[in-house]
């Protein structure tokens, strides 16, 4: 029998893949890992638990055993096992301490997370907050852990919510009282599964007493870790802890997923404070960053897990925004938006000027001989190409590439697909801040895509960026190396969270979130709910995502504009809801619309605009490859990115005007019934905010059916804007303006009805 060795230290998740029946995909072959001891000595049997940053596996070896502690960073190689589920070392060939006493903080789960997800936690500390219950096996409460033979199994409950805890005899947890209510415990996730498939007998493992917390009986809770200030050699780290504490932050240059973390750089503060804010300086621009931070109040110590961070580039930050339809520039606040683009001569272009690497994730390459041609060519002049794609079919060109010499690696075949479509230009082989290029968009590499079906494109000239992009690729990759991998490539759900998500593009704000691994629907959730000042404009290829939906209806019900255009097929989705249809229609419906013009291709963009026309409420895009749905979330390889930009968001807006007045939206934007109770009389409000820059809203009354004109004047007399020009039924309506082309001073507006002028009103702009 013939058995690989793995010379090379993998992650442990790597060797933790399993086959359908929770079988190691490694069984029997010699690995070598690095990780932190979390358990040596504590349950009496040669059982060593070690985790790194993607998950946690065990040694079962007496040696071993004997010669660790927890807190020792070691290297181990050994042979792959399994025990009753437990993937495991056993023997262990050889081990080394590379460093102690490094703390690891535990994973805060839920009872379910670990019940119905434990092979995600095995092997790894946990931390379950707030105990209310301790049962034995037969449902009844227990005050004390009474131990029999090698130990005995209770439950431990959170409100209904409940998972099976093991007290093993040889702690000096057997026979003690069960803590008063609400405790908190950290365990080892283990699991005892004696048949095929291994996916159930999930438990937990305290080590000792000192891992149930009661009030006042551990160190701090760590809440809200983030970084902020986004410099090129500083930025500063922020968290909260539950009570007064010090504060200290550990860090190190991040050059790869698979760099082992030995934190080089520290600094502490020891005043004690609950809101902790750490400044690291001397830093490197461009760079990714691991990083945690720790706690000390007078109960002890806590750290959290490995996070991470990144600087800002000397990157000139630079981004262009392309549509491969028209647009309507009504709304262009300086700049006209790129519209009719060829979108095959722009990447030609980029992939022509590559000189060092080109990595791209794409879910469709085809019909579009000259960008493979142009890839072909790059390769043979030097650059180094990596190539991910998606498993649904034999693309004729993919297999050109192939041909070739280009490497690549298809994603394992499952219902979720690799939807991605980014490319990442002169990242690597290069030191120049100035060459790395972002792609991507809502757009396929297919002719159809390109010049039938409506799509847009965004590129980002940042070299921090594209380390971010490089790490999910270099996931799914397998390998930092030219060739991949395949043995640690990892899509879908089997992905880590290993990338920072906040950037800094030459003073430009950037959010960057890849699927499933960070939530993406959340993400935008919270977006919509922290930025969605006054509009909301979309444009969406899928849209089956309710908690979206719901998210939005939210800010709708309370004042707020949600306009969109979906494409033609909306079985399944929110669309009838937003339109005031159903159960649990909007009422009154938000302003949606299906495009049913230009041509026969689909409405495929992927974008949403929050207060585009309001420039100081933080104007955002989010765009790339996500449609609003379960799978996008949940299981497909997916990228998303926020842009707190302005101009961005004005270019934008400029394409989604279009799509929104061809498809039989009023050609004026920003006008809305918000109530349709009958007034007394004809009444035109007080703009506001008054002074305003750049927008304003005005209110006014309409008593009854009437031709309503709404314009806006200078001091000469000259008409400036028509803000209303239409038939109105009886109720209240506000019209957002926005003085886009228009200089500081005062202006008068005028109501009309029916010809007959109603009342008039003075603002002021300060720009």
């Amino acid at each position: 029998m013939c058995i690989s060795v793995y010379a090379q230290v993998i992650p442990i998740d790597s060797l933790r893949r399993q086959d359908a029946n929770g079988v190691p995909l490694l069984l029997g072959q010699t690995v070598t890992v690095r990780g932190v001891v979390t358990m040596s000595q504590e349950l009496g049997t040669p059982l060593v638990y070690l985790q790194d940053p993607t998950g946690g596996t065990i040694g079962y070896d007496g040696t071993f055993w004997s010669n660790t502690d927890n807190g020792d960073s070691v290297q181990v190689t050994g042979v792959v096992t399994q025990y009753n589920g437990l993937t495991e070392f056993t023997p262990v060939n050889s081990s080394t301490v590379l460093a102690t006493n490094i703390p690891y903080t535990p994973r805060i789960v839920t009872c379910g997370n670990v019940r119905l997800d434990g092979e995600t936690y095995e092997a790894q500390l946990i931390r379950i907050n707030g105990v209310t219950a301790v049962h034995n096996t037969s449902g009844a409460n227990v005050t004390t852990w009474t131990t029999s033979g090698s130990g005995t199994n209770y439950r431990i409950l959170v409100g209904n919510d409940s998972v099976e805890i093991r007290i093993y005899s040889s702690t000096n947890i057997a026979n003690s009282p069960v803590p008063s209510f609400p405790f908190d415990v950290v365990a080892l996730v283990s699991q005892f599964d004696g048949s095929a498939p291994y996916t159930s007998g999930y438990q937990i493992l305290p080590r000792s007493l000192s891992d149930f917390y009661t009030q006042g009986g551990s160190g701090p809770l760590l809440s809200s870790i983030s970084y902020s200030n986004i410099q090129q050699t500083s930025v500063t780290i922020n968290w909260q802890s539950s009570t007064a504490s010090n504060s200290k932050v550990r860090w190190q240059a991040a050059d790869s997923n698979y760099q082992a973390i030995a934190y080089t750089d520290s600094v502490t503060n020891e005043s004690n404070v609950t809101n902790h804010s750490v400044v690291l300086s001397g830093l490197q621009a461009g760079r990714i960053y691991y990083y945690n931070v720790s706690s000390t109040d007078g109960n002890g110590t806590t750290t959290s897990s490995t996070q991470y961070f990144c600087t800002q580039s000397n990157s000139t930050g630079a981004i262009n925004v392309y549509f491969n339809r028209s647009v309507d520039t009504t709304l262009n606040s300086g700049e006209i938006a790129q519209g009719n683009v060829n979108f095959q001569t722009k990447l030609l272009q980029r992939i022509n000027a590559a000189q060092y690497s080109i990595d791209m994730a794409l879910y469709s390459l085809n019909d579009l001989t000259q960008i493979r041609d142009a890839l072909i060519s790059a390769k043979v002049r030097g650059v180094k190409i990596r190539f991910v794609y998606d498993s649904r079919d034999n693309q004729a060109l993919v297999n050109d590439l192939i041909a070739a010499g280009i490497p690549m690696i298809k994603r394992t075949t499952t219902s979720a697909i690799m939807h991605n479509k980014f490319f990442i230009f002169d990242y690597r082989y290069n030191t120049s801040h100035n060459d790395c290029w972002v792609w991507t968009g809502s757009t396929n590499i297919t002719n159809a895509q390109f010049f039938t079906d409506a799509n847009n494109v965004i590129e980002l000239q940042d070299r921090t960026l594209a380390a971010v992009y490089t790490r999910e690729f270099e996931e799914m990759w397998g390998s930092a190396t030219d060739q991949p991998i395949i043995s640690r490539s990892k899509f879908g759900a089997n992905k880590t969270d290993n990338t920072p998500k906040k950037l800094n593009l030459n003073g430009t704000s950037v959010e960057c979130y890849f699927t499933p691994g960070d939530n993406s629907s959340n993400q935008l959730q919270n977006l919509i709910n922290s930025n969605f000042d006054y509009d909301c404009y979309f444009s969406i290829y899928v849209f089956t995502d309710y908690n979206i939906a719901n998210r939005m209806k939210s800010r709708f019900t309370n004042g707020r504009y949600v306009k969109g255009v979906f494409d033609r097929d909306t079985s399944g989705g929110v669309y009838e809801e937003m339109k005031g249809y159903g159960p649990f229609a909007w009422n009154p419906p938000a302003d949606v619309l299906i495009d049913f013009a230009e041509g026969s291709g689909i409405y495929h963009h992927k974008y949403m605009i929050l207060d585009p026309l309001h420039t100081s409420s933080n104007p955002v895009v989010e765009t790339g490859s996500y449609n609003y749905s379960n799978a996008a979330n949940n299981s497909n390889d997916e990228n998303m990115l926020f842009v707190f930009s302005p101009r961005v968001a004005n270019l934008y807006v400029q394409e989604w005007y279009k799509r929104y007045k061809i498809s039989g939206g009023t050609a004026v934007i920003g006008i809305e019934q918000i109530s349709a109770e009958i007034p007394h009389r004809f009444e035109l409000k007080q703009n506001f905010p008054n002074p305003f820059n750049p927008s304003t809203s005005i209110e006014y009354n309409v008593p009854k059916a009437s031709n309503v004109l709404l314009k806006v004047y200078d001091v000469a007399g000259r008409e400036v804007q028509v803000l209303v020009n239409e038939m109105q039924v009886s109720g209240t309506y506000r019209v957002n303006m926005t003085a886009l082309n228009m200089a500081s001073g005062v202006y008068f507006y005028i109501l009309e009805a029916d010809g007959v002028r109603i009342d008039s009103k003075k603002m002021v702009l300060v720009k």
